[in-house]
Protein backbone atom coordinates (compact mmCIF):
# COMPACT_ATOMS: atom_id res chain seq x y z
CA UNK A 1 0.00 0.00 0.00
CA UNK A 2 1.30 3.41 -0.89
CA UNK A 3 1.39 6.24 1.66
CA UNK A 4 -0.56 9.01 -0.06
CA UNK A 5 -0.02 11.50 2.78
CA UNK A 6 3.75 11.19 2.33
CA UNK A 7 3.39 12.04 -1.35
CA UNK A 8 1.15 15.00 -0.56
CA UNK A 9 3.94 16.40 1.62
CA UNK A 10 6.81 15.65 -0.80
CA UNK A 11 7.22 18.52 -3.25
CA UNK A 12 9.07 18.67 -6.56
CA UNK A 13 10.11 21.66 -8.60
CA UNK A 14 9.09 21.66 -12.23
CA UNK A 15 10.75 24.00 -14.70
CA UNK A 16 9.12 25.02 -17.96
CA UNK A 17 11.54 24.92 -20.88
CA UNK A 18 9.54 27.52 -22.82
CA UNK A 19 9.07 30.19 -20.14
CA UNK A 20 11.83 29.17 -17.73
CA UNK A 21 9.32 29.44 -14.87
CA UNK A 22 9.51 27.18 -11.84
CA UNK A 23 6.48 25.49 -10.33
CA UNK A 24 6.39 23.56 -7.09
CA UNK A 25 3.91 20.70 -6.88
CA UNK A 26 3.52 17.76 -4.54
CA UNK A 27 4.10 14.30 -5.99
CA UNK A 28 0.39 13.70 -5.40
CA UNK A 29 -0.56 16.75 -7.49
CA UNK A 30 1.82 15.70 -10.27
CA UNK A 31 0.17 12.28 -10.42
CA UNK A 32 -3.30 13.83 -10.54
CA UNK A 33 -2.22 16.00 -13.48
CA UNK A 34 -0.70 12.96 -15.15
CA UNK A 35 -3.99 11.11 -14.65
CA UNK A 36 -5.90 13.98 -16.28
CA UNK A 37 -3.56 13.95 -19.27
CA UNK A 38 -3.97 10.18 -19.54
CA UNK A 39 -7.78 10.52 -19.42
CA UNK A 40 -7.79 13.11 -22.22
CA UNK A 41 -5.47 10.89 -24.27
CA UNK A 42 -7.82 7.90 -23.83
CA UNK A 43 -10.79 10.03 -24.90
CA UNK A 44 -8.90 11.30 -27.95
CA UNK A 45 -7.95 7.78 -29.03
CA UNK A 46 -11.56 6.61 -28.64
CA UNK A 47 -12.85 9.53 -30.72
CA UNK A 48 -10.31 8.67 -33.44
CA UNK A 49 -11.40 5.00 -33.36
CA UNK A 50 -15.03 6.00 -33.76
CA UNK A 51 -14.16 8.39 -36.57
CA UNK A 52 -16.25 11.19 -35.07
CA UNK A 53 -13.60 13.84 -34.62
CA UNK A 54 -15.36 17.16 -35.16
CA UNK A 55 -16.32 20.23 -33.18
CA UNK A 56 -20.02 19.39 -32.97
CA UNK A 57 -19.59 16.55 -30.46
CA UNK A 58 -19.37 17.40 -26.78
CA UNK A 59 -17.23 14.61 -25.32
CA UNK A 60 -16.54 16.38 -22.02
CA UNK A 61 -17.97 14.42 -19.10
CA UNK A 62 -16.49 16.14 -16.03
CA UNK A 63 -17.87 13.70 -13.47
CA UNK A 64 -16.53 10.68 -15.37
CA UNK A 65 -13.14 12.35 -15.82
CA UNK A 66 -13.01 13.29 -12.12
CA UNK A 67 -13.86 9.71 -11.16
CA UNK A 68 -11.11 8.40 -13.46
CA UNK A 69 -8.57 10.78 -11.88
CA UNK A 70 -9.63 9.79 -8.36
CA UNK A 71 -9.35 6.09 -9.13
CA UNK A 72 -6.12 6.34 -11.14
CA UNK A 73 -4.09 8.62 -8.84
CA UNK A 74 -2.99 5.96 -6.36
CA UNK A 75 -1.88 3.51 -9.05
CA UNK A 76 -0.13 6.36 -10.87
CA UNK A 77 1.76 7.18 -7.64
CA UNK A 78 2.78 3.55 -7.38
CA UNK A 79 4.02 3.51 -10.98
CA UNK A 80 6.06 6.73 -10.87
CA UNK A 81 7.11 6.96 -7.20
CA UNK A 82 10.62 5.64 -7.92
CA UNK A 83 11.07 7.96 -10.89
CA UNK A 84 9.93 10.99 -8.89
CA UNK A 85 12.20 10.15 -5.96
CA UNK A 86 15.24 9.93 -8.26
CA UNK A 87 14.59 13.30 -9.87
CA UNK A 88 15.88 16.44 -8.22
CA UNK A 89 14.34 18.68 -10.84
CA UNK A 90 11.70 17.86 -13.43
CA UNK A 91 11.32 19.73 -16.69
CA UNK A 92 8.11 20.25 -18.62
Amino acid sequence: MIDIEKHKKTHRKLTSKKTNKEYELSEYEICRWMSLIEAVDIIDKKIEQLGTKNDKINWVKPIAIQKYIDERTESMLFEVADDLSREELCTI
